[in-house]
C-alpha cells in the first residue's frame, strides 16, 4: 500500500453526542469510524447515498413548551387551592365531631400540597426551559446509506466542521463513482 492510502485526507473528532470520543476519518477510497471500543471501515463502493443535515428537535421543543405551560398552571392554582382549603379547615376546626376531624385533616393535607405546588412549578419550568434549549439547539447528523442499512453520526448543535467533512466525503464518493 502506498503512503497516501495510509494517511487520512480529513478527520472529524466527535466531542459531544452519542459518538463522543470517536473519530471519522476520510481516506481516498473509504471512510473509517474509530473509537476506543470499535473500528468500522466503509468502502465508498458500498455507500449508495450520503446525507448531512442540521435539524432542530421539535419533540423536545414541544415537551419544553408543555412543561412551561404546566408550571404556569400549577403556579396559578396554588394560591387559590391553598386559601380555599385553609378556610375550609378553619370551618371544620369549629366542629369537633369525627367527620369534621377527618375533613379537617384532609383540608390541611390539601393546603400542604398547595404550599408545595410553587416549588413543583419551578422545577417544571426549569425542566421545560432545559428541554426547549436542547430542542432549539438541535443536532447535525451525517447519514450514510449502505444498501438497505443506514449509519448515522450526529453531534449536538450546528457543526460546520461536520458539514465540511460531509462535503469532502461527498466529493470523494462522486470521484469513486466515476
Amino acid at each position: 500500500m502506498s503512503d497516501d492510502a495510509q494517511t487520512p485526507l480529513l478527520r472529524f473528532d466527535f466531542t459531544n453526542g452519542l459518538q463522543r470520543g470517536s473519530q471519522l476519518m476520510l481516506y481516498p477510497r473509504y471512510l473509517v469510524h474509530r473509537s476506543d471500543s470499535h473500528v468500522e471501515t466503509v468502502p465508498f463502493s458500498r455507500i449508495t447515498a450520503l446525507k448531512v443535515a442540521f435539524e432542530r428537535d421539535s419533540r423536545r421543543l414541544g415537551w419544553g413548551v408543555a412543561l412551561v405551560i404546566v408550571a404556569l398552571l400549577l403556579l396559578a392554582i396554588a394560591a387559590p387551592i391553598g386559601s380555599l382549603s385553609h378556610g375550609a379547615a378553619q370551618e371544620m376546626m369549629a366542629s369537633a365531631q369525627g367527620v369534621g376531624r377527618a375533613l379537617y385533616s384532609l383540608f390541611r393535607f390539601i393546603e400542604g400540597v398547595a404550599a408545595v405546588l410553587p416549588a413543583i412549578a419551578l422545577a417544571a419550568a426549569l425542566g421545560g426551559a432545559a428541554l426547549g434549549v436542547l430542542g432549539w439547539r438541535g443536532a447535525t447528523t451525517l447519514t450514510l446509506v449502505l444498501g438497505g442499512a443506514e449509519r448515522a453520526y450526529s453531534v449536538r448543535g450546528r457543526d460546520t466542521l461536520l458539514l465540511d467533512f460531509a462535503e469532502m466525503a461527498a466529493e470523494r464518493l462522486m470521484a469513486a463513482a466515476r
